[in-house]
């Protein structure tokens, strides 16, 4: 909600129906006001509120919470870098309520990238932050959204192996930020096993550089240096992260979780701890996040991913 009214105290009445008119559809706050005026018991209840949730039968939502365990503290570690920016990366909550089941907080004013892509107006990426909108000053903000969430997402995607990042499992939100959803191959596991297609560090399209304007852009460059300063960030709280993984997969690797059922817990950590390069100085971390972003851009394992994605599936790349 805080969300909302921060978006619509910055934008004017125009601009929010070409984002609803055009991507989102009806947005949460408008929908719970609609429904709290039609509610019987919302004049007579001062605490009347409503929440969107999914109820998922048969299937595991613990390593689904378990990864967003590591993206919340990896939002702390951004806070305690100084920077606090990326500390408002769009998260959700999950709750497991067995092993085979549990709630799954709704994503509000957001759609797959997939959804987008297969609507009848679809153009690009970059067409959705500014068709028919005059508003420039909105128009950054959401890419500015877009570059440090993009940022964020694309050092946990990297740090902690986040895999199957086709567009369905990626989501943008009426203020332009990336979300992702989908934790089922992490730390290693990832589709098709040894013969996965999805070899980049992190995914970075063209389509997403062009929103930024291009590897020339002043946005661009902003994301880069949102990027190398995140990693050290991260970095520095490298502990915390292996402490929290180790713990997750228990003594002797006893946890039923996909990501450690069957494997070498002391592989899994060793790659971890591999990954945050704390025996780097700062200027040849620097060094190599500019090497992963190079191996992440339009690259061939991602564009290969997300065509076998299309072929098979029918998700939009």
């Amino acid at each position: 909600m805080e969300k909302d009214r921060k978006f619509q105290s910055e934008s004017t009445s125009a601009d929010v129906d070409f984002w609803v008119r055009f991507a989102f559809g009806e947005t949460w706050a408008s929908k719970k006001s609609r429904i709290r005026l039609a509610s019987p018991h919302a004049a007579s209840s001062p605490g009347w509120d409503l929440t969107s949730i999914i109820v998922k039968a048969n299937d595991d939502l613990r390593q689904e919470a378990f990864m967003m365990q590591l993206i919340e503290l990896s939002k702390e570690a951004f806070v305690l870098g100084g920077l606090r920016t990326l500390s408002d990366l769009p998260t959700y909550s999950i709750v497991p309520t067995g092993s085979r089941s549990g709630i799954i907080q709704t994503i509000q004013n957001a759609l797959s990238l997939d959804s987008l892509k297969k609507r009848e107006d679809w153009t690009n990426l970059d067409g959705w932050f500014t068709k028919n909108s005059d508003v420039s000053q909105t128009v950054q903000m959401r890419k500015m959204n877009f570059v440090k969430s993009l940022a964020a997402y694309s050092l946990i995607c990297h740090i902690f192996e986040v895999k199957d990042r086709h567009n369905g499992n990626i989501l943008l939100d009426i203020f332009g930020n990336i979300v992702h959803i989908d934790f089922g191959f992490i730390l290693g596991i990832r589709p098709g096993g040894a013969w996965s297609l999805e070899t980049a560090p992190f995914k970075l399209t063209r389509e997403m550089i062009d929103v930024m304007g291009g590897l020339s852009s002043r946005m661009f460059s902003d994301f880069v240096t949102t990027f190398c300063t995140g990693f050290l960030a991260l970095q520095a709280s490298e502990s915390a992260f292996v402490t929290l993984v180790e713990i997750t997969a228990g003594r002797g690797g006893w946890s039923q979780l996909p990501c450690f059922k069957g494997l070498d817990v002391k592989d899994i950590l060793e790659g971890l701890r591999g990954r945050f390069c704390t025996n780097l100085g700062k200027a040849e971390t620097v060094s190599h996040c500019l090497n992963l972003i190079r191996l992440s851009i339009n690259s061939y394992g991602t564009k290969n991913y997300d065509n076998f994605q299309y072929y098979s599936n029918g998700i939009h790349v």
